[in-house]
């Protein structure tokens, strides 16, 4: 552990109170566009408040360092998760429960279990929920929300995720996998910068029906920023007209749906002991 972190947390411990107290850091990847995060990331936290009322206190944090110094050169302030548990410690949180508002379990994954580790021994207790895919049953229920998606006329619909080179870019196959188990032509996952690529993707939207030609690329991200902009609309999109497509492209990040917020909410709430309404 970082000497820094030792230092800060021993002073605090000769402070803080001896009542018991639980502690909820909401990580987030984070976003530099105020209006997607006012849609998406926002919400969640502020649900998440909402629904744990005053069993614990609430803060939020975000995992990019470049996101923090962008918001930090315009003045706004964000807290890493690491700054954000020992916040809570200085207040007195002995328990402390940490929800990312993650989707696949991948780097950003691993950055915040570190930082949940070097703080560890600081608290009686600490539990981290897991990310949007993770069991089979929260597959499903991505699967159950991904179905409702209307195609607005297009003849085939493909939620686009980032993509890693990591194990865990096999949640997009997984959950293409399970599309297709459902007997939903047309359907499918994709991603960026990981597996399946556009390539693969249209090769097997061919192989459904040769008359496939309108796309809808829904981004399977958790807000509407640069990767959904630039990347999805531009050289994912690209690449399927090179292909014989015509993309269209939903700038909609995956956390404006009320279904996919519900989750992580329900996530905290089972945490804490309290049965989700």
């Amino acid at each position: 552990m970082k000497r820094t972190v030792i230092a800060y947390v021993a002073a605090l411990l000769t402070v803080v109170p001896s009542f018991s107290r639980t502690g909820v850091v909401v990580a987030h990847y984070g976003s530099s566009n105020d209006a997607t995060r006012e849609l998406t990331i926002n919400k969640i936290t502020g649900e998440i408040n909402e629904a744990v009322g005053n069993a614990a206190i609430v803060r939020e944090a975000y995992i990019s360092p470049v996101v923090r110094q962008n918001l930090s050169r315009r003045g706004l302030v964000a807290m890493s998760p690491t700054d954000a548990m020992l916040s809570l410690r200085a207040e007195g949180v002995d328990t402390l429960i940490v929800q990312p508002s993650l989707i696949i379990d991948g780097g950003e994954m691993e950055e915040v279990t570190r930082a949940v580790d070097e703080v560890r021994p600081f608290f009686e207790k600490v539990e981290v929920g897991r990310p949007l895919c993770y069991t089979p049953s929260d597959f499903e229920k991505v699967v159950d929300i991904l179905a409702t998606e209307d195609p607005d006329g297009a003849d085939a619909i493909i939620f686009v995720g980032h993509g890693n080179e990591l194990p865990s870019t096999a949640t997009y196959t997984q959950l293409d996998y399970m599309l297709a188990d459902r007997g939903l032509t047309g359907r499918h996952v994709s991603t960026i910068e990981g597996y399946p690529t556009a390539e693969t993707t249209a090769r097997q939207l061919r192989r459904e029906s040769k008359r496939m030609k309108k796309v809808k690329l829904v981004p399977f991200l958790l807000v509407c920023g640069n990767h959904t902009l630039h990347d999805i609309a531009g050289e994912y999109s690209d690449s399927l007209r090179e292909l014989g497509f015509e993309p269209e492209v939903l700038k909609r990040g995956l956390a404006e749906l009320p279904a996919i917020r519900k989750i992580y909410t329900e996530r905290v709430l089972n945490m804490l002991g309290q049965s989700p309404e």
